[in-house]
């Protein structure tokens, strides 16, 4: 089974406007909400995938209700530690005309000591029968930035491996513990790195130095450029696959899910990257927080090519 971790789920409320007009005032096209999160859109991907999965992570005492009526509809088995205050909301809006979305993101309400020794005492229910562990997206405050390292040294030592997809200090701490397979962003690397990179050349040569240190896959999301995917051995690209995007946010949730389900399956490294890529791309078809469903998948892996660059 695949257990993924949501700490700091929220609502997301996407906006479209015709042409994002900053500033100004701006007439409103549609307006959606979701449930959303990165590790619970990892479990909508993957439900949608027809992988065996379950969600834990925070809930939260006001939206209790609303939240396991989400996984109930979903059909997701879920199991959170529910802590005082209401799910943070995240605004997207999403400018049609360019398609690209704006993004301004709650930090989340304060959680207590004792809420995070309870979330701790709760996953040891959870690791029998786990197969994956995926941590992935923000904390709220109150949370150790090194919550995500615990989680991946505590999964390790029962032989689970472990996906991370995180910013700042929650990836440098967590990198410490060197997981399974990491799906950073462009810029989330360079910010890790302290400075952008001049060119792929000079990516690949940084993400090499990360596998040095224990990890086994690093996924590169390079947005519009598509994707590069490492192993020791072995480098890939991706190019990205034209298709008129629809919406953005949750594609690299949906990349997550990909690779997680070829994992499962016990493919190849080319082919873990192409599932997750075309996941990915299926991701982009939808609006708001709609992710890759089966159908998009079986579509997209016909499409994406993938280019060994060791060749």
């Amino acid at each position: 089974m695949i257990l993924t971790v949501s700490l700091n789920p929220c609502i997301d409320r996407t906006i479209e406007i015709e042409k994002f007009l900053y500033g100004g005032t701006n007439k409103v096209l549609k307006t959606r909400e979701d449930v959303s999160g990165k590790g619970i859109n990892v479990s909508i991907a993957l439900q949608n995938l027809g992988v065996s999965n379950k969600a834990t992570g925070f809930s939260f005492s006001e939206d209790e209700a609303r939240l396991r009526r989400f996984f109930e509809r979903i059909h997701c088995p879920y199991h959170f530690h529910t802590v005082q205050g209401s799910l943070r909301v995240n605004v997207k809006i999403f400018d049609t005309e360019k398609r690209v979305m704006s993004e301004f993101n709650d930090k989340g309400q304060e959680v207590t000591e004792a809420d995070v020794s309870a979330f701790f005492s709760l996953m040891e229910k959870e690791w029998e029968g786990t197969d994956i562990l995926v941590v992935d997206g923000s904390v709220p405050p109150g949370v150790p930035r090194s919550i995500y390292k615990e989680l991946i040294l505590l999964a390790k030592e029962k032989g689970i491996k472990t996906v991370l997809d995180a910013t700042g200090d929650l990836l440098a701490l967590a990198l410490e513990a060197q997981p399974y397979f990491v799906k950073p962003n462009r810029e989330e690397l360079e910010a890790f790195y302290g400075k952008a990179f001049k060119d792929t050349k000079e990516m690949i040569s940084f993400g090499k130095s990360l596998l040095q240190k224990g990890i086994h896959y690093l996924c590169i999301s390079l947005g519009e450029e598509g994707a590069l995917f490492l192993t020791a051995e072995k480098c890939y690209q991706a190019k990205p696959v034209k298709i008129l995007v629809q919406g953005v946010q949750g594609a690299g949730d949906s990349m997550v899910a990909g690779a997680c389900l070829a994992m499962k399956k016990g493919l190849s490294d080319e082919d873990i990257f192409r599932y997750a890529v075309a996941c990915a791309t299926g991701s982009l078809l939808h609006p708001g927080t709609q992710l890759c469903e089966k159908e998009d998948l079986e579509a997209m892996l016909q499409k994406v090519e993938i280019i060994n660059l060791e060749e």
